[in-house]
């Protein structure tokens, strides 16, 4: 596929759905794949890069397969940033939309004493507009959904097609949040082999489920065998949809792994077979009483080996494949010198920082391969996924979300100044313009809003005592110890956040502090006003 010279230098702003149709493009197919809990530092690739910048270990996985037949063939993006939490990134992605203004700030979970709400089925979403594109496309949704509540799901169990059906996705098959063990079942029974699968489709054929032709909402009980391994069971529907669904087609392929219960995986799973993907040599085994972050390591490098099945079936010349982690690493998966603390269902580093690649048959030879350093969101995943299917995303209200396609194509003007994440709740469903119901009262809301350099987090609870609202302040790119090794000592990154300039006991800001603090500040204030009223 051939790209004219005026594709490769398009900037931000450009309408690239037009320009990739006028050129002749032809729509892509398109396979999103979403890793759960996984930050960067779990992932091979990553870990070299980060070696490169001088940032230490994150004693990454064996992942050959994301590392050779996506990361050295596609574009990896280094700064890439999720909500704290898993449901908030999911509704972002398929929304264009922060949090706060998709309703959807904390975590669902199947019995939800507070009846907070997931994603309004009536919310116009990513899945909705690749419908409407010039050739319409072909839709599945595979793997955990967890973006309804337990009232939706009552209330409508075909909530991953949308309200009507099939106005976000065609097929549906997984579990609807994490893992639910079947009733009656042991302790020690583990989840990943003994689940609650779950289906809604418009054709009842495609996975034997049903009656053809008619919408279904029906749920099957896995369990006990490799082939029930959630992560095979996921990557097996995928290898059905991609030999099935017409092109061009969009699939959302959501693997629960690297997610709790940290277990032993079991032996026999299914491998790839393609050209370009060395399966490990001593596939890793975690014994029994080995840690949680052992454990983690060896799912991660069972699911890697799943990603391949699925990647290894794709056509290079027509399907860009996003690879995206829904939030930060679990505290229990950090290791040393990364500070358990400050992993997933925070807004430090570790719990918003996650890996985000992409390969597609539009990029260029020379940026196959590299790393881009540009902050961007997986947000972003909406409006470059429009562009790939030729799609105005303006036919949205998905207006945060900017296309990463400038950067595919070589492009290396930043899009975003800043980047932001939150987590807040109670959740809500929101009116037409973003906005919370009236009356509407958060409980917490943490924000943290980030520039080149300098990091905002801010937290504002309501308490007995009234709103307390607490903020730090971290120099992210100097705010490290002095490198001793120089003369003079220069400074170094603050990797971990572990210099909060406004603590009590730290010195007076710089003058770029000072600066970067007020111009955080109003960014935040202005444009994510708290929740916390």
């Amino acid at each position: 596929m051939q790209l004219g010279v005026s594709l490769r230098s398009l900037a931000h702003g450009f309408l690239a759905c037009s320009m990739l149709a006028a050129a002749g493009v032809a729509q892509q197919n398109v396979c999103v794949i979403v890793l759960d809990d996984c930050g960067p530092e779990l992932l091979g690739a990553y870990d070299l890069y980060f070696a490169s910048i001088g940032k230490p270990s994150g004693w990454p996985a064996n992942t050959p397969a994301i590392d050779g037949m996506l990361a050295a063939r596609g574009l990896m993006f280094t700064r890439a940033w999720a909500a704290p939490v898993c449901t908030p990134t999911r509704a972002q992605m398929l929304t264009g939309r922060y949090a706060s203004r998709c309703g959807v700030g904390s975590t669902l979970v199947p019995r939800d004493l507070w009846h907070e709400p997931g994603l309004d089925p009536a919310t116009v979403t990513l899945p909705e507009l690749l419908g409407e594109a010039p050739v319409p496309y072909h839709r599945a949704a595979l793997g955990k959904w967890h973006l309804a509540s337990h009232d939706q799901i009552a209330a409508w169990p075909l909530h991953p097609l949308g309200e009507p059906a099939g106005r976000w996705f065609e097929h549906f098959a997984g579990p609807l949040y994490n893992l639910q063990k079947p009733e009656g079942l042991p302790a020690s029974a583990s989840s990943y082999t003994n689940w609650i699968k779950h289906f809604a489709t418009l054709d009842g054929n495609v996975l034997g489920l049903g009656s053809e032709g008619l919408a279904t909402g029906s749920i099957d009980v896995l369990e006990g065998s490799p082939s029930s391994y959630a992560i095979v069971d996921t990557a097996n529907d995928a290898l059905k949809m991609i030999n099935t669904l017409r092109e061009p087609w969009f699939m959302w392929v959501s693997f629960n792994s690297v997610h709790v219960p940290a277990h032993v995986v079991p032996p026999g799973l299914p491998d790839a077979e393609c050209a370009g993907y060395e399966p490990p040599l001593v596939p890793c085994v975690a014994a029994p009483s080995a840690s949680k972050a052992e454990k983690v390591r060896c799912m991660l490098e069972a699911l890697d080996g799943q990603v391949a099945r699925v990647v290894c079936a794709l056509d290079e010349s027509d399907t860009t494949v996003v690879l995206v982690g829904d939030n930060g690493t679990s505290k229990y998966a950090l290791v040393p010198p990364y500070p358990s603390s400050h992993g997933k269902a925070t807004v430090y580093e570790s719990g918003v920082h996650v890996p985000m690649i992409v390969r597609s048959p539009l990029i260029p030879p020379g940026t196959a391969g590299t790393t881009c350093d540009a902050l961007v969101n997986t947000l972003d995943v909406f409006a470059t996924v429009c562009d790939l299917a030729q799609v105005d995303p303006a036919a949205s209200t998905g207006s945060d979300s900017i296309s990463l396609l400038p950067y595919l194509l070589g492009s290396t003007l930043p899009l975003r100044a800043t980047n932001y994440a939150e987590m807040f709740n109670p959740n809500f469903t929101p009116d037409a313009n973003g906005a919370p119901p009236p009356g509407y009262s958060g409980i917490r809301h943490d924000q943290a809003l980030r520039d080149e350099r300098f990091k905002l987090i801010r937290r504002t609870r309501r308490t007995h005592g009234g709103i307390v609202v607490a903020e730090e302040l971290y120099d992210l790119a100097q705010g490290g110890p002095p490198d001793p090794g120089t003369t003079p000592p220069s400074p170094t990154a603050d990797f971990f956040e572990q210099n909060d300039l406004l603590d009590a006991a730290a010195p007076p800001l710089s003058p770029e502090a000072a600066a970067a603090l007020t111009r955080l500040r109003a960014e935040l204030d202005a444009l994510h006003p708290t929740l916390v009223l």
